[in-house]
């Protein structure tokens, strides 16, 4: 990882505006590699997000320095250099030269992977795999926790190792049930989401352990009663969203909350024949919000 802010000394380059938190900044790395590669050029990450407070968001951190990814950094958001260019050449388009793809619709848009321009800026959330099918192999190469484990890591690890059948469950509650936007927005997908879950876990897998991964683990404790072998999984620290989504993806099973963060648990599980539950409706009050291309195919739905 490299810092820049002299856009001149790249002939061509990839930028991808990088938001919120861990599961969204993954969705928006992972469509930004696939172009790279496509383009055989430069990866860069606009991180002027990150330098600010937002009232519609929860505060949140760049992670992705985490990984193994190969990219280089702009402090400075790509959207000043245009501006400049606007005023320097009314008259000219800057297309050829300077593209900013900016999401559309939250289903999939074919046009952003034809998307040609000798420098394409990327300012989305791109939740569909569909962007970087092409690339998958690479972006789980680059997927890779590169942080030294810590004993709590450890510790889950060797449980998950043991289990016959891991299986991990998201739920999240925290600012889907607080935050005056996300609760309108997202909400709490409900406990019936996840009983109808976890029994169709029963009947598929045989001696599930499960995993459970939450933001509110004492109401969960409280509220949930989980049949047969269980763990809650206890982390702490700034980095903790990170440790939790490594022991994710080692479970074999996943049930996962109406959240990008569980998502990436689930898809960087690389066993074929893994179990996938998601919510069926991922949003409330959002019927403009197609998200049929969100899941990929042979996930399941309740």
């Amino acid at each position: 990882m490299q810092v820049s802010d002299r856009l001149q000394h790249e002939d061509s380059m990839i930028i991808s505006k990088i938001t919120s938190g861990l599961g969204n900044q993954l969705f928006q790395y992972a469509v930004a590699k696939s172009l790279s590669l496509k383009h055989k050029t430069s990866l860069f990450f606009d991180l002027s997000y990150y330098k600010s407070t937002y009232e519609t968001d929860t505060a949140r951190s760049f992670k992705l320095h985490h990984f193994d990814i190969d990219y280089k950094t702009l402090n400075t958001s790509p959207l000043v250099y245009l501006s400049k260019a606007t005023k320097l050449f009314p008259n000219r388009s800057c297309q050829p030269f300077f593209l900013l793809l900016k999401e559309k619709h939250f289903h999939y848009d074919e046009q952003v992977v034809k998307a040609k321009s000798t420098c394409i800026t990327l300012d989305g959330f791109w939740q569909s795999e569909k962007y970087f099918a092409d690339a998958t192999e690479a972006i789980r190469r680059e997927l890779i926790f590169k942080d030294a484990a810590t004993s709590s890591l450890n510790d889950y690890k060797g449980q998950i190792e043991k289990a016959v059948n891991p299986v991990s469950i998201h739920i999240r509650r925290g600012d889907y049930v607080s935050h005056p936007e996300f609760s309108k927005s997202f909400g709490f997908i409900g406990l019936e989401y996840y009983e109808q879950a976890v029994s169709y876990i029963k009947t598929k897998v045989e001696n599930p352990t499960f995993f459970v991964f939450s933001d509110d683990k004492e109401w969960v404790k409280k509220s949930f009663k989980l049949p047969g072998s269980n763990v809650f999984v206890e982390t702490a620290g700034e980095d903790s969203d990170v440790i939790e989504l490594q022991l994710m993806s080692l479970c074999t099973h996943h049930i996962i909350a109406n959240s990008s963060f569980s998502w990436w648990g689930a898809w960087l599980n690389n066993n074929k024949n893994k179990i996938v539950i998601s919510p069926a409706s991922w949003y409330k009050n959002k019927p403009d919000w197609n998200t049929k291309d969100l899941l990929p195919a042979s996930w399941v739905t309740f």
